[in-house]
């Protein structure tokens, strides 16, 4: 039964790859970690701690448990043996299942889901946002000493069924990080994690990190792989394997310099205070005019750079040129976007609600068309062919929605 569970849903369309093209995504170049040293972690591979047995040779049977961070268990989880499952709760964000497979069809053929050894992690959402990943305490350390973390990650993220096991939609969907909590807290959401860039890597496996950090007084750090999802696509796969955490440098004693303290000295009293000079404030920096026939947009919550340029009817790529935008990913509320040959637009005029006795509503910041269903107790298939929405994922606030009775 756990086997027919393994290879069921999603994870068997990966049979039907056939001769589909694959989708890359480049990636600059990145530093290998250091290789100096014993790798710190445990199960860095996947490959189990424990084994059932009977298992064939270099193989290990039961190397997972159903064990998840907020101390419930899932039977739809098989976390590897020494890391421990997380996800995102709330909103639209969902527990993912998770998978140590195993080096056999439908993980291997055209795409290649085990880096390398017999397993690997996998971690997927479905019809959800994605915001998960598994994360291990790793203990002994040498207090003040360096450690660089890193791992191997891809990701399947589409929102169709016309090239399966492929990426496709939106390439930046899907971003992977690694982290590093150099105190060994337990917490994946804790501020006090360092964070490698966000990294593009679909279909094949690719350098995530490293990220490097320096151990804390306990003696412990805890290292956390991390996958996220823009939109709630179909299909939002994150495959992950050899993870690697080694020491850089060593640890050194900390030397404290006094600060010397300012002496205040009074002036006589003879002697007149003198005034204050008064200070002109510098004038406030102006935002540059946009080019002819262009238009400045700021940006509020839930806006992304996808709705931007849908609101304004251009190309996402033209305001990624137009304010020089590195990571499309990496915008921020309150940020001033100049929209090249774009104006603002016009005032929606508000549906007509149906004669079965629909209502419009208006869309908010951060709500999806999820949400939206869910409130109105409709499909969200409903409200899409209401309303002649070309995409699900492409909503913008103050966008008027007819809801369907």
């Amino acid at each position: 039964m756990v086997m027919k569970r393994l290879f069921s849903g999603i994870l068997f369309v990966v049979l039907l790859l056939g001769s589909a093209s694959s989708l890359s995504i480049a990636e600059p170049a990145l530093p290998e970690p250091a290789q100096q040293g014993a790798n710190l972690v445990r199960n860095p591979g996947f490959e189990g701690l424990s084994c059932a047995p009977g298992s064939a040779p270099g193989w290990c049977d039961g190397n997972w448990t159903h064990d998840a961070f907020d101390g419930s268990i899932h039977g739809n989880i098989f976390t590897p043996q020494g890391w421990v499952t997380w996800w995102r709760k709330g909103g639209d964000y969902g527990q993912p299942e998770v998978k140590t497979i195993p080096r056999v069809p439908p993980f291997t053929g055209k795409i290649e889901r085990i880096r390398s050894g017999n397993y690997a992690l996998l971690l997927f959402t479905y019809y959800r946002l994605q915001d998960t990943g598994v994360f291990q305490v790793v203990t002994g350390l040498e207090p003040g000493s360096t450690v660089q973390f890193s791992a191997y990650a891809h990701g399947w993220s589409c929102n169709s069924d016309s090239n399966l096991g492929y990426s496709c939609d939106d390439p930046w969907n899907q971003r992977f990080r690694v982290g590093i909590e150099p105190n060994g807290v337990a917490n994946p959401f804790v501020g006090s994690i360092v964070w490698s860039p966000e990294q593009l890597s679909a279909d094949t496996y690719r350098l995530i990190g490293p990220v490097t950090a320096q151990v804390g007084p306990a003696g412990k750090v805890t290292v956390v792989l991390r996958s996220q999802t823009k939109w709630e696509f179909k299909y939002g796969d994150a495959y992950w394997d050899d993870t690697r955490l080694v020491v850089t440098a060593s640890g050194t004693s900390p030397t404290t310099t006094p600060v010397p303290q300012p002496t205040a000295t009074p002036p006589p009293a003879s002697t007149p205070v003198p005034a204050a000079p008064t200070s002109t404030p510098a004038p406030a920096p102006t935002q540059p005019a946009p080019p002819s026939g262009g238009t400045v947009h700021t940006v509020v919550r839930g806006d992304t750079l996808y709705s931007i340029a849908r609101r304004y009817g251009v190309s996402l790529q033209a305001i990624v040129t137009a304010n020089g935008i590195v990571n499309p990913n990496l915008i921020s509320v309150g940020q001033r976007l100049t929209i090249p040959g774009g104006s603002a637009p016009a005032p929606t005029p508000a549906p007509a609600p149906p004669s079965s006795g629909g209502t419009v509503h208006t869309v908010r910041a951060g709500e999806t068309l999820t949400r939206i269903a869910l409130r109105y107790g409709v499909s969200i298939w409903s409200i899409v062919s209401a309303n002649g929405i070309a995409n699900p994922n492409l909503i913008y606030p103050g966008q008027r929605l007819t809801i369907p009775g």
